[in-house]
């Protein structure tokens, strides 16, 4: 009985030291657009510098919105998506390819401003300035975070969008 005990373990031990394989550090992929992408924590402006309300809960205006700049199919270096929803109070949404500069966490450009099927142009608008800061933002809950800025144009009118990188706190998201 002793053999078939010390067979047992010696299986044990083998099945047990060939499961311990270790792998390396896997490298981490970015988008071509790193670090512009992402989705953002926004409040929008009109030309008097007015916040702008985004939709109506429980009777109060709410005036924050998300800000989205993500890489196109290709992978282009040099051209970004921007979209800034429409919503039940706020009919100046854009959604459209433009161009950036990676490096200078920058983008701008004109763009046909796409219907949210991302098909169907309803006009135009120009972005005059977009900018990146990292960890330029101290959010409401006192943390850091990437801030942005862009200006836009649409239907002859100016708007200008400020806020943060998305943190997930829910506390960062009532400002």
């Amino acid at each position: 009985m002793k053999p078939i005990k010390y067979l047992f373990f010696m299986m044990f031990a083998l099945v047990a030291l060939a499961s311990c394989d270790t792998y390396g550090d896997y490298d981490q992929e970015f988008s071509p657009t790193y670090p512009l992408g992402g989705q953002y924590y926004v409040k929008v402006y009109d030309s008097n510098n007015q916040e702008m309300p985004m939709h109506t809960t429980s009777g109060s205006n709410v005036y924050g919105t998300y800000l989205y700049l993500y890489n196109t199919a290709d992978n282009d270096k040099d051209k970004l998506w921007i979209k800034l929803p429409s919503d039940i109070l706020f009919d100046a949404g854009i959604l459209g390819k433009i161009s950036c500069d990676v490096n200078a966490r920058t983008f701008s450009g004109t763009a046909g401003n796409l219907e949210a099927d991302g098909n169907t142009a309803v006009g135009e608008f120009t972005v005059t300035s977009g900018l990146m800061t990292e960890q330029g933002a101290t959010t409401p809950s006192n943390g850091k975070a990437d801030a942005i800025e862009v200006k836009y144009t649409l239907n002859g009118k100016t708007y200008t969008v400020k806020g943060f990188r998305w943190t997930g706190w829910p506390e960062d998201e009532v400002w």
